[in-house]
């Protein structure tokens, strides 16, 4: 697949506020099936779900929540594993962390991200690996994951690789929008808000996103 022609972005996903963080711009799509639509006229073929075109529920409150509480990055090593369009990776920066490493298997996710992050005046590094499968060898102080648990295939292993690098010494920090895998043991509650997110999207009008620190 090809990436989006700035064309489509500008028609269909414009570089906009993130609603919850006015401070944050990003390419998101106000209509979601429209732009798909459109995508996959551009494309010429069916295009797989372009999660990108969104800020989802779970990454709207932790990038609020980074930057209400800047001491939790400040002048750490970060991960944001699964970044999607890169907002909480943005938000971390603006609080200060040292360096953040954002991290998709997408590379138009990545490509949507790294424009977003030229927009933002933030310059992470990019990573693609599929860090289920090909564990980093980096060392991380904190990392980030936001509504990654809606596939049970995926949550047993992620959260294999999450309680990996907690004993590794990092701190994780989970924003779920109510997704039916999510871990529910041994949590540390931060954050309990409801989000009013799309309902043609997500089939209801708000989600309940809880910030949680995991534990081992």
């Amino acid at each position: 697949m090809k990436p989006p022609s700035e064309k489509l972005l500008n028609e269909f996903a414009p570089l906009s506020p993130v609603s919850t963080c006015p401070e944050i711009l990003v390419y998101q799509a106000p209509d979601f099936f429209r732009f798909w639509d459109a995508l996959e006229l551009e494309q010429g073929s069916e295009c797989d779900v372009p999660f990108w075109a969104s800020v989802w529920p779970g990454a709207k409150s932790l990038a609020r929540y980074i930057l209400s509480n800047k001491d939790l990055v400040r002048g750490k090593r970060v991960l944001d594993l699964g970044c999607g369009s890169g907002v909480v990776s943005i938000a971390a920066l603006k609080a200060g962390a040292m360096n953040v490493v954002a991290n998709d298997i997408d590379p138009i996710a990545l490509h949507i991200a790294q424009k977003d992050f030229s927009a933002n005046d933030v310059s992470p590094e990019i990573e693609q690996s599929n860090l289920l499968e090909k564990p980093t060898e980096k060392i991380f102080d904190l990392i980030f994951v936001v509504d990654m648990f809606y596939e049970r295939s995926k949550s047993s292993p992620m959260l294999s690789l999450l309680q990996r690098f907690i004993r590794d010494g990092a701190e994780v920090i989970i924003a779920d929008g109510s997704r039916p895998f999510a871990p529910k043991e041994n949590l540390e509650i931060l954050s309990d808000e409801w989000i009013d997110v799309n309902r043609d999207l997500e089939g209801v009008h708000s989600r309940e996103v809880k910030i949680f620190r995991l534990g081992n």
